[in-house]
């Protein structure tokens, strides 16, 4: 690469990075949201709980796994997935509460991807595809989410 072409990528921008930084956003956030519905599938009250808290899990590893083949498209390596096993409990207390926690962070990778779609899509026409199951996927998961929060809740059987 010449002196001219770094210059030109100082000046305008790498449209690369600009690609790759929010797909590893993306890969980020799924495979946190992996580990979060592990979790909250381990600590389930319910098998019926536990059994559609997996099936979100692996939904959500599967687009972590789109995320990470686009991105090495792209030639950039996704971040390494943490070793560690998820905590239980964390900083909830109640299968309830876990389970809100899942759904803010479901809502917000969904609203941060909407945001990035647009410029993503003008930079790389390509992920189009991706990001039309990302954002599919998202929406089923909050409303699976909404469904068993509403079934934890001690307070809706009143």
């Amino acid at each position: 690469m010449s002196w001219s072409d770094r210059l030109l990528r100082l000046a305008v921008g790498d449209p690369k990075r600009e690609v790759v930084e929010p797909l590893l956003s993306v890969h980020q956030r799924a495979t946190a949201q992996v580990q979060r519905l592990s979790a909250a599938a381990a600590q389930a009250p319910t098998a019926g709980a536990e059994h559609e808290l997996r099936s979100l899990a692996a939904q959500e590893g599967e687009l972590a796994a789109a995320v990470a083949l686009a991105l090495q498209d792209r030639g950039a390596a996704p971040a390494a997935a943490s070793a560690s096993p998820p905590e239980l409990n964390g900083a909830t207390h109640n299968h309830w509460a876990r389970l809100v926690e899942a759904l803010e962070a479901c809502r917000q990778a969904r609203a941060n991807l909407l945001r990035a779609t647009p410029h993503l899509l003008e930079l790389d026409a390509g992920l189009a595809g991706l990001l039309r199951a990302a954002l599919h996927g998202l929406d089923a998961e909050v409303l699976a989410l909404r469904s068993l929060i509403a079934r934890a809740d001690p307070q809706a059987l009143d």
